[in-house]
């Protein structure tokens, strides 16, 4: 199994490696990450906090995955990221774990692509089978189910929820709140 870890990576003695997984140069896994079969951490893929990453699941250069929340309300406490198999996480994507008021946990199913630079915030539930193209952000504590399409640059913001099988259009931003009603 050496010879598939870059001598340049670094791995705590304490993560849990699954069969045939491959690290590139200079990634770093970190003291809580496991690892299923046949995962594959191109070079620069820091993975870290309480993560685990299902079989068969291609990280590319210079992700960033389970790193702290960007969330003020984030005191260190352990929470999850939990990413399952079949994956393919595209350059320069961040997932970060849950927090406390979103239920400790922040899930990725199967199946999915994460192209360049996507952010899955913390708390957000997403289904299998989904496709954020380049750029698309979520914010936290966002639900998205099975076969959704993200297009490029969306930000669907916090809280939304989004159901089965949309085509979210490029540069989505949310559901425009309606306008007040007239006091006058």
């Amino acid at each position: 199994m050496t010879d598939l870890i870059h001598p340049t990576a670094i791995i705590h003695p304490k993560a849990v490696l699954g069969e045939n997984v491959r690290i590139g140069p200079y990634s770093v896994v970190g003291e809580h990450v496991a690892l299923g079969d046949n995962v594959t951490l191109h070079s620069h893929v820091v993975v870290d906090g309480h993560t685990t990453i299902g079989e068969n699941t291609r990280v590319f250069p210079f992700a960033s995955i389970g790193h702290a929340p960007q969330d003020l309300k984030y005191h260190g406490e352990p929470s999850r990221l939990s990413i399952g198999k079949n994956n393919t996480i595209r350059e320069h994507v961040t997932m970060n774990p849950g927090t406390e008021t979103g239920g400790m946990e922040t899930r990725v199913g199967d199946n999915g692509l994460f192209m360049m630079a996507c952010h899955i915030a913390h708390d957000c539930i997403l289904g299998s089978n989904i496709i954020m193209a380049n750029n698309a952000t979520l914010g936290g504590h966002v639900h998205v189910g099975d076969f959704a399409f993200i297009g490029g640059r969306a930000a669907p913001y916090q809280f939304l929820w989004i159901g089965s099988h949309p085509p979210i259009g490029g540069m989505f931003r949310g559901a425009k709140k309606p306008n007040p009603p007239c006091r006058g």
